[in-house]
């Protein structure tokens, strides 16, 4: 019976996500285009990076990069410093996505068609609450790579990780050594840290606090106090203790390497960025040396060479995958998958390391505020009205959050003796899984429904906040394999997660301080508690134990997206290594690799940062290994350049003329995101009216019988035969966004029609003498049938609601459930205005002038449709 009811629950949970999906949908496009229209600065045209033509591509470049990632961008930029050399950045994605430069953005992003969307091969240890016991590994497919969806933490490590790196033969790789070009990234905007010698201003990165804080996290600062910790510069000279996160953020926005270091460098003429590029192959030549790559762009495949090197920066799971395809590996491995050994490299794949983190370690606790507000991060308030208007005019708000860690703290449990060398990072979010409703963090991590269901299903959207508990140095390793050698086919991710028995005893420790940390007087101040609601698969140990606590770690185990090691860095005796501390391929002319691959062991903390300073290091070392060499060959001089170079100019010309003007572009962008989900309703159809429509706030009023008429059917098709009001506070008055669903007073829905079909027009019944309110005008539309019709989240027949909305005079009547699929909660007058009702035989329910009454009750025209206006032009979406 326990399972039945189980099952029911996973069931309900799962519909109820799944109808989120398009509201969710909505929201994207949305807020996508209040930037287009509000936001140039995050827009910011002019400044976003050419795509290359395959036909004006060179036929040799000087150095050819695979991999526009967090170490990528920065090669490019810095090698193109040179104006002698020219240099080829190759990128499988697309350009930089818009909405990833909003912080609240990042976790819808994961899973998106910017996601490699990389999986691990299932297990029987680790993620046995996800489905198909898999981890997803999201990874960055665009230009930016990881920096462009990621959480944007700004963590150097430990100084002794870098200091053991030297002590297996890495020479130059010291702290002392490296420190140099975390500075030179470094644009520290801290006010506190500015003139801090651990911190340098003036760098690509800029660095600073995420511009929003819930009030949850300062309480949890300050339980660490208590606890014993300082509030500290976990990247100066201590890194034991709790802070406020840093973060590679700009004015509140995503500082990715594409916006830091490659926006300012593609205006070079010597640096070509070529998108939809798809490395299959590096080109070896029989003396063992690399001449070029071989690469697919829109169909098309294309080998360019190299002069002097190419540089693989696809990152640890692609760069590895592009060696073994090329014949360097494991020969014996090789063999088998019919692929030719140039190489035998046995490291190339292994060594595979990551930060493994607990999840489900959420904390209920009770809100102070008696107002409504909220102290933690809460969906609900993310997507509403407010929120929307601060980000687009006053540049603020919630969208500039980080629920995932808006601190974090570097701990010591009692398995590690040494000093200022944490074995454990929490994450501390403003946040858990029960308040985004399912639609971040469950999909993000592949939950099952079963499992989001029992620990979360009942607690929906109740104040929580988590504190997620990771590995800094795990014992474990795993590795990497080709599928087979079709360089298209995602590799085999071994990760073997907890298959030392240490990482398994320092995670529960760490999940004892965890605890212990919600136990201080400023938490508890708050009545916080554990979420009293357990892992299907764990409830038969008891809450808090260190079976549960295990069982939890198997069960609910992430990824924190730091995958390294798998190229590893080494000398020449280390049969593991595969590149040396230049990171050259050993074996290999031309070849090298710099991304976090090269990592020969994790370092104590969030990876981008490493990885940025890696590629600095790596520029200075190109740089000074090829100083000395400056004569081409007659066979590649100058010649094999003329044509591209006749033709940049006027491409570079065409390419700042080519904006997005439409918002079909805007739609078209956003559900590219996300192919999976069906919007066949909303396939868009432009018809354009050549006759310049006045914008409303142009229009006249009239003031007739105590109320105001507006007339916005010269801009919309408002035939739906039921209420529909109109919001322009949303976005431009000339493109309203629609709100949703609710019965008049005095109406309720008739439960004799279903709430279901292609027009979605429930009847309604009266319950009483009273007649609607008439709604003020800034909701223009005087309609006695309201429903506030959502096209733009699903089929514009099939019109969505979303329940949280009064008109102004009236208030929900809480003794009617706000719940069920047809959610339609009669309201109360609050306040009297004057009354106007059109009678219910009307087909259209629309208290304006008789004439247009008329007009629209005649209309031929019956589908359900949404008119936008942008520039004087009609879009039409529908069927």
């Amino acid at each position: 019976m326990a399972n039945h009811g189980a099952s029911i629950k996973s069931i309900v949970s799962s519909t109820r996500i799944m109808f989120s999906l398009l509201p969710g949908m909505g929201a994207l496009i949305l807020i996508r285009m209040l930037i287009h229209l509000y936001r140039t600065d995050i827009e910011d045209i002019e400044n976003r990076i050419p795509d290359t033509p395959a036909d004006q591509l060179y036929d040799y470049y000087d150095f050819i990069i695979v991999g526009a990632g967090s170490a990528g961008s920065v090669l490019a930029a810095r090698l193109s410093e040179n104006k002698d050399w020219k240099i080829l950045l190759l990128e499988a994605g697309q350009n930089e996505n818009v909405l990833s430069e909003v912080p609240a953005m990042f976790p819808v992003l994961q899973t998106s068609a910017i996601d490699w969307q990389f999986v691990t091969e299932p297990s029987g240890d680790y993620c046995l609450s996800m489905i198909g016991k898999r981890c997803k590994w999201p990874r960055g497919k665009l230009l930016g790579g990881s920096s462009a969806i990621n959480a944007m933490l700004y963590i150097r490590g430990n100084k002794k990780d870098y200091d053991y790196w030297a002590s297996l033969g890495n020479e130059g790789w010291s702290y002392d050594e490296i420190f140099k070009y975390f500075l030179k990234a470094e644009d520290m905007r801290i006010p506190e840290y500015q003139n801090d010698p651990y911190h340098a201003t003036g760098g690509p990165l800029t660095v600073e606090y995420f511009k929003y804080q819930q009030p949850i996290t300062k309480k949890v600062l300050e339980a660490g106090e208590q606890l014993g910790y300082k509030i500290l510069d976990v990247n100066g000279e201590t890194q034991s203790g709790f802070t406020r996160s840093h973060a590679t953020v700009r004015e509140g926005l995503r500082c990715s390497t594409a916006k830091g270091y490659l926006r300012p460098a593609s205006k070079r003429s010597n640096l070509h960025v070529s998108l939809h590029s798809f490395v299959e192959k590096v080109l070896v030549d029989e003396n063992k040396s690399v001449y070029g790559v071989q690469f697919k762009k829109h169909d098309e495949t294309r080998i360019i060479k190299a002069r002097k090197e190419v540089i693989l920066s696809a990152g640890a799971i692609q760069s590895p995958q592009l060696l073994m395809l090329s014949g360097i590996g494991d020969a014996e491995y090789l063999k088998e998958l019919g692929i030719y050994p140039l190489v035998n490299l046995p490291g190339v794949g292994r060594n595979l390391q990551d930060h493994v983190a607990m999840g489900g370690h959420s904390f209920l606790f009770d809100n102070p505020f008696t107002n409504g507000s909220d102290y933690s991060f809460n969906l609900n308030s993310v997507a509403s009205l407010s929120t929307l208007i601060d980000f687009s005019i006053h540049k603020e708000g919630l969208l500039y959050s980080m629920m995932e860690a808006e601190a974090m703290a570097f701990v010591n449990t009692k398995y590690n003796p040494e000093d200022d060398y944490p074995d454990i990072q929490f994450f501390i979010a403003p946040t858990a899984d029960n308040m985004d409703g399912g639609w971040f963090g469950k999909r993000a991590n592949g939950l099952t429904d079963e499992t989001y269901a029992e620990l979360y299903e009942d607690i929906l959207y109740d104040s929580s906040f988590s504190i997620v508990p990771l590995l800094l140095r795990p014992k474990s390793r795993g590795y990497l394999r080709l599928r087979d050698s079709n360089p298209y086919s995602a590799p085999l991710i071994y990760p073997n997660y907890y298959t030392h028995p240490d990482d398994v005893k320092i995670m529960i420790e760490g999940a004892r301080i965890a605890q212990i940390l919600t136990e201080q007087p400023a938490l508890q101040e708050l009545n916080t508690r554990p979420n009293p609601h357990r892992n299907p698969g764990c409830v038969k140990y008891d809450l808090m134990s260190d079976e549960h606590l295990e069982c939890q770690a198997r069960h609910h185990t992430l990824t924190i997206y730091h995958p390294v090691g798998t190229c590893a860095m080494g000398p020449l005796e280390d049969e593991n290594a595969v590149v040396d501390p230049r990171l050259r391929v050993y074996g290999i002319n031309k070849l090298r690799v710099v991304d976090g691959s090269v990592m020969p062991t994790i370092v104590s903390g969030n990876t981008n940062a490493p990885i940025i300073m890696i590629a600095e290091k790596a520029s200075d070392m190109i740089k000074e290994d090829w100083a000395f060499e400056t004569e081409y060959p007659c066979e590649i001089s100058d010649t094999c350049y003329r044509q591209a170079e006749e033709t940049t100019k006027t491409y570079n010309e065409s390419y700042n003329m080519a904006k997005p003007k439409v918002p079909l572009d805007v739609f078209n962008e956003t559900t590219a995101l996300f192919p999976n989900i069906p919007l066949e309703g909303l396939k868009p159809k432009i018809i354009v009216n050549k006759n310049k429509i006045n914008s409303p706030k142009n229009e006249k009023r009239t003031k007739q019988n105590n109320y105001y008429n507006y007339h916005p059917i010269n801009r919309y098709q408002d035939n739906m035969s039921s209420r529909q009001i109109f919001n322009p506070i949303v976005s431009d008055p000339n493109q309203y966004a629609l709100n949703p669903n609710f019965a008049p007073k005095g109406f309720i829905a008739n439960s004799k029609q279903p709430n279901t079909g292609p027009y979605l027009n429930p009847m309604y019944q009266r319950t009483g003498s009273s007649i609607m309110d008439h709604p003020i005008y800034s909701y223009q539309d005087n309609i006695s049938f309201r429903q506030i019709f959502n096209p733009i989240v699903s089929d514009p027949h099939q019109c969505a609601f979303n329940p949280n909305f009064a008109p102004k005079g009236f208030a929900a009547n809480t003794n009617q459930a706000n719940t069920g699929p047809n959610f339609n909660p009669i309201y109360q007058r609050t306040m009297d205005y004057n009354p106007y009702w059109i009678p219910q035989s009307a087909s259209y329910q629309t208290p304006i002038t008789r004439g247009l009454y008329n007009e629209l009750r005649n209309r031929e025209n019956k589908k359900c449709r949404l008119w936008l206006n942008y520039n004087g032009a009609n879009y039409e979406l529908l069927q």
